[in-house]
Formats: C-alpha cells, sequence, structure tokens
C-alpha cells in the first residue's frame, strides 16, 4: 500500500544534473542545476507516481533494450513555469527505433529538420493523443525519422520513429513527455494549461517509486498490450 503523502527529495538528482550534459527540449537550452540555482525543485512527491505495475505506459523503445536516462526534474524551470518537471531525457544514437509508449492517434508530425540544425524549434516529433487526452510527445527526432502519419491509429508498442539530433540539443536522445492536453506546437511547447506534463511511471521495467532515476539505464521488458 502506498502512502497518501510521501516526498522524495531530489538533492542526490540534481548534483548528478549538474555532471550530466544538459540536453535540451522545448527549443530553448535549460541548465541542469540543482535546488541553489532554483532550477530543481527542492522536493517532489512521489505519491503523484502511479505504481509502475498499474501504469498504462511501457517505455518507448523496443523490448530487449536498455537506454540510460539523462535527465527527469532537471526540465524544471521558473520560465517555463514548471511544465517540463515530468519529462524525460533517454540518450539514444541516431537512428534508434522509438516505440509508443501508449496506444492512440497521432495528432503531430514534423521531420524535414536536419540532426545538425540547432535552431530554436527546430525539432522533428512524433505526438500522439491518447484516449484520456493527454499528448505523448517523442521530440529530438532524425530526419525522416517519423514511420507514422497524422491521424494514423498506434498500438502500444508500434515502432513510431527514428531517434535523432534536431533542433538545439547538445546530443543525440530522446525527450519524452506526456503533456495535459494538446498537441502544444511551435512556438507554444509550454504553453498552458495544455503544457503541464504528467508524472509517468513504466510496467515494463525495474520498479521505480518516483519516476526514472539518473543516470541508471532500463531495460524494456516484453508486456502485454494496454488499448487504453
Amino acid at each position: 500500500m502506498r502512502p497518501a503523502t510521501r516526498h522524495c527529495a531530489v538533492f542526490r538528482a540534481a548534483s548528478l544534473f549538474v555532471m550530466l550534459t544538459a540536453l535540451s527540449c522545448s527549443g530553448s537550452e535549460a541548465p541542469a542545476t540543482g535546488p541553489s540555482g532554483s532550477v530543481v525543485p527542492d522536493v517532489v512527491d512521489c505519491a503523484v507516481f502511479p505504481a509502475p505495475s498499474l501504469s498504462p505506459y511501457v517505455l518507448p523503445y523496443a523490448i530487449g533494450h536498455g537506454h540510460s536516462v539523462s535527465r527527469t526534474f532537471g526540465h524544471y524551470t521558473p520560465l517555463n513555469r514548471g511544465v517540463g518537471l515530468y519529462a524525460i531525457d533517454f540518450p539514444m544514437p541516431i537512428g534508434t527505433s522509438v516505440h509508443a509508449a501508449r496506444a492512440g492517434v497521432v495528432v503531430a508530425v514534423e521531420e524535414r529538420f536536419s540532426d545538425a540544425d540547432r535552431a530554436t524549434f527546430h525539432e522533428n516529433w512524433v505526438m500522439i493523443r491518447h484516449g484520456d487526452g493527454t499528448v505523448a510527445r517523442y521530440l529530438h527526432l532524425t530526419t525522416k525519422g517519423a514511420l507514422v502519419e497524422v491521424g494514423q491509429r498506434v498500438a502500444q508498442g508500434q515502432p513510431i520513429g527514428r531517434s535523432g539530433n534536431s533542433g538545439p540539443t547538445t546530443g543525440p536522445h530522446l525527450h519524452f513527455d506526456i503533456q495535459t492536453c494538446g498537441p502544444n506546437l511551435p512556438p507554444g511547447y509550454n504553453d498552458l494549461p495544455c503544457g503541464m506534463t504528467v508524472p509517468v511511471s513504466f510496467r515494463n521495467t525495474d520498479p521505480h517509486a518516483c519516476g526514472l532515476e539518473p543516470p541508471r539505464a532500463y531495460t524494456a521488458r516484453p508486456f502485454t498490450a494496454d488499448p487504453r
């Protein structure tokens, strides 16, 4: 039984952010500093994360593959009013297969930008709306890296794109988050109310009570698809 309220200090995680490469999202660079820099919140309420075994989400890459996590709560910044708090960065080589974390309908695709293009708002992406109205964003895909089209229904675990290094990043990675509604497109990536991200757990990997933890690697295990 999970406690009704529980808080996880993120000072330890914040110290890791400082040492890790600060990967960007949402069209702007944001330093991954600790609480003293007012970028990572002092505490995060772990009770808001669903129990992994009950989560409708699976890791956004192929079964049997493992990828590390470079950044989570470090996406929180005063400039974006904290909307990126629950976003996750997975470093991965350009061309890595990206899979749907949850079933839904494709609502936005961008794939025209080069991996060498560091311009703001020049990310490639696939965005998928789920049955509850939330929208998954898979950002920084490679050029011509989308494997789906707008309006297409996708199943959980289906390949939807190939990872890349498009937009103002400092290294190849997949930026993954769930926003409350949308899609939010540039220049309004973080516009409220839809921009606020949702705490996400993944049911096909090691237990994680307060979200995925940098710099750990998580292997995607076989799962039974959830149509939600």
